[in-house]
């Protein structure tokens, strides 16, 4: 570098005129505008404003959006949660959102089923951000909080103009160009007019000789700085690449993460909707792929078992519906037994037993038609399948033993024929009788008198029969009752001819004094003269109306007796021995009558 006189120094000045140097003329120059440009930079424009919420994404509330604002927030089933999910794998308290600070946190208030923030379990309060997806259950929550993510903000304006140096001789002339100008502040400096030439400072006018070992020092210096300058640049452009794939790595791994959890979210959610549609064979197809992408899945096992135990249960609940609409109740009532008694699938279970129980009814009715019809293998196989399904069905059971008894009696080898009996000789005799020949009856039991005893009694009957029917017409009640107990003991209970005239005439002076004691209510003597007059004569019709309004009346009066027996004892057993009087000991009223005067007698 050579030693010559220094660079003319310029000198920013804010002044229009300019320093003339003592005896020289001044110089001026127009001022300089400022650019419109250089106005002040307008106000920033206001922010946008925007709230927090949390958005539903899957669940009974899909597509709603719950306001958040300062304070605390508990989700859950419960109707008096600030949010209400109505979604039965909701906790009625099952989570706690609240403003921390300037941020959001939350927290599991000890759920059932958990809760999951990006597929993560929650164990702790735990800082939200905008993005992140809650998961109670089967609903999905997306926290959106806008106060938090990236805004735009407005430039800050230029920095102002420093003001310009001016020297002192150009101070009086700055009013004047001020004035000048309008007002307007020159920026522009002036350049200082030259200096004399007779001013040199000393040591600057002379030639500096250069060092060439100096040279060479500055030329290595030179090069070692610019070679270390390259290696620091390579070295960091080195780095840079390096960041950048790190954090290209780490961006596509965070990418592969997040539809990892995507993709685990959207499996499980189909296997909920197929548990939900019934199909739990395709539910479990789901879940075993989900375990085998996340086997630490804290959800994934709970619904495995439940849904292992289901399967066997819909397999019998569609064995069940088949039998059932094929008309086979006892496999369809065995397949509902082996439904367990806590399967999600109840209200199938409570259909198809309904269904049964109505099936049961119309098989029996259709056993009972084909009974009536003579049928009764159909029926009889009817009701032993409906017996299955419902042991204590009353009506299976009334036509399932008839059936069997029915076939029974057709089914029975028969009977070995009866050897005949060799004919006894009164029997000839009682025969001869009953075909109206008295006369030769007699001679025949008097032929056989001295050979069997029989024979001699029958001879004694057939002469008092025949000494009070050759007076039959002039005979009063008391002697047609003899005659015909002596026609009743001679043939052991049959008619005979003889004896037709005078039993309708004793039968219907039974009748007139049964209905006599009938209208006075001395029930026990009607029943007794109705009775005989049948005796007598079997098809006598008022007898038989009278019989059957006294069994009918017997059944009363002991509904009545029964009624005091706890309260009035003495006035029932009177009563029930009324009873007895009107029905035959055979008489099912009868029994219980004399049962009741055994044990009020004690």
């Amino acid at each position: 570098m050579s030693n010559g006189s220094p660079p003319t120094r310029r000198r920013p000045t804010t002044s229009s005129s300019s320093d003339a140097p003592s005896g020289g003329a001044a110089r001026q120059r127009p001022p300089v505008r400022r650019s419109p440009s250089a106005a002040p930079p307008p106000e920033p424009a206001p922010l946008p404003v925007s709230g927090t919420k949390l958005v539903c994404i899957a669940g009974p509330c899909a597509g709603q959006e719950f306001g958040l604002e300062d304070g605390e927030y508990v989700i859950g089933r419960a109707n008096d949660n600030p949010i209400c999910i109505p979604d039965s794998s909701v906790s009625r308290r099952h989570v706690l959102i609240r403003r921390v600070g300037g941020g959001w946190t939350v927290n599991d208030l000890g759920s059932g089923n958990g809760t999951l923030m990006n597929g993560e379990p929650l164990s702790e309060e735990t800082p939200l951000s905008s993005g992140a997806v809650l998961t109670l259950g089967d609903t999905e929550l997306t926290f959106n909080d806008a106060s938090n993510a990236t805004m735009l903000m407005p430039m800050p304006s230029a920095p102002p103009a420093r003001p310009a140096r001016t020297r002192t001789a150009a101070a009086p002339a700055a009013p004047a160009a001020e004035e000048e100008g309008d007002g307007e502040v020159a920026i522009a400096p002036r350049r200082p007019p030259p200096r004399p030439e007779s001013r040199v400072r000393p040591g600057r006018g002379r030639t500096a000789v250069a060092d060439p070992e100096a040279q060479k020092r500055k030329k290595r210096l030179l090069v070692i700085s610019a070679s270390v300058f390259v290696l620091l640049a390579a070295v960091l452009l080195i780095m840079k690449l390096q960041q950048q794939r790190q954090a290209e790595a780490l961006r596509q791994n965070a990418m592969a993460a997040q539809q990892q959890r995507e993709q685990i979210a959207g499996l499980f959610q189909e296997a909920k909707n197929l548990i939900r549609d019934g199909k739990w064979s395709e539910a479990k197809q789901r879940l075993l792929e989900l375990k085998e992408a996340e086997p630490e899945h804290p959800q994934v096992g709970d619904y495995l078992a439940r849904v292992e135990k289901e399967i066997p249960n819909q397999v019998a609940l569609e064995a069940a519906r088949t039998a059932l609409e094929q008309n086979q109740l006892g496999p369809a009532s065995t397949s509902l037994a082996k439904v367990s008694q806590d399967t999600q699938m109840f209200e199938a279970v409570g259909s198809l037993r309904r269904g049964l129980k109505d099936k049961a009814d119309k098989r029996v009715g259709e056993a009972q038609s084909l009974l009536s019809q003579k049928q009764i293998d159909q029926a009889k196989a009817i009701t032993d399948d409906v017996l299955v399904a419902f042991p204590e069905h009353r009506d299976a059971k009334v036509v399932n033993e008839q059936a069997a008894r029915a076939i029974a009696e057709r089914d029975a080898p028969p009977p070995p024929p009866t050897p005949k009996a060799v004919p006894k000789p009164w029997d000839q005799a009682v025969d001869r009788y009953r075909d109206g020949d008295l006369q030769g009856a007699m001679a025949m039991a008097n032929a056989c008198a001295d050979k069997a005893p029989q024979c001699k009694t029958l001879m004694t009957q057939l002469s008092d029969f025949g000494t009070l029917y050759k007076k039959m017409e002039d005979l009063d009640d008391r002697g047609l009752t003899r005659l015909l107990d002596l026609d009743r003991r001679i043939t052991n209970g049959r008619s005979s001819k003889l004896v037709a005239g005078a039993g309708k005439r004793a039968a219907n002076n039974y009748y007139k004094m049964a209905s006599t004691a009938k209208v006075s209510g001395q029930w026990g003597r009607a029943m007794d003269y109705a009775q005989r007059a049948l005796q007598a004569d079997p098809s006598n019709t008022g007898a038989a109306n009278i019989v059957s309004e006294m069994r009918q009346k017997a059944k009363d009066v002991y509904m009545s007796a029964y009624a005091m027996k706890d309260t009035d004892p003495e006035e029932a057993l009177p009563k029930f021995r009324e009873v007895m009087s009107m029905t035959s000991p055979d008489d099912e009223t009868h029994q219980k009558a004399k049962g009741w005067v055994e044990k009020l007698k004690r």
